[in-house]
């Protein structure tokens, strides 16, 4: 895969990610029991970026990426998309910064 389609499909899922987990933290805020429809997709993008990092790197990574994807819980998504489409490129670019080391 080109890598440009790479980054834009890894952009792509990112903000998937975002979306559907302000869905599944709005059920769980309102009592409805949502944690089971997470999809993990942050397991594809860790898979895309193709990082060489050892477990605990990634573990650390990936705490890294679940703290900054709570910030969409402030983003009103159907008014806010540029908010939206700015957090995913910069998850996208901590995440390139950080599987580096």
């Amino acid at each position: 895969m080109k890598p440009k389609a790479k980054k834009k499909l890894i952009l792509s899922l990112i903000k998937d990610d975002l979306i559907n987990s302000k869905l599944v933290n709005g059920l769980n805020s309102f009592g409805l029991l949502a944690e089971n429809y997470y999809l993990h997709l942050s397991e594809t993008i860790f898979e895309l970026m193709d990082f060489k990092l050892t477990i605990a790197q990634k573990e650390k990574l990936f705490g890294r990426y679940m703290r900054l994807t709570e910030k969409a819980k402030d983003i009103e998504i159907s008014t806010s998309k540029k908010r939206l489409n700015k957090l995913t490129l910069d998850i996208y670019e901590e995440l390139c910064v950080r599987g580096k080391k």
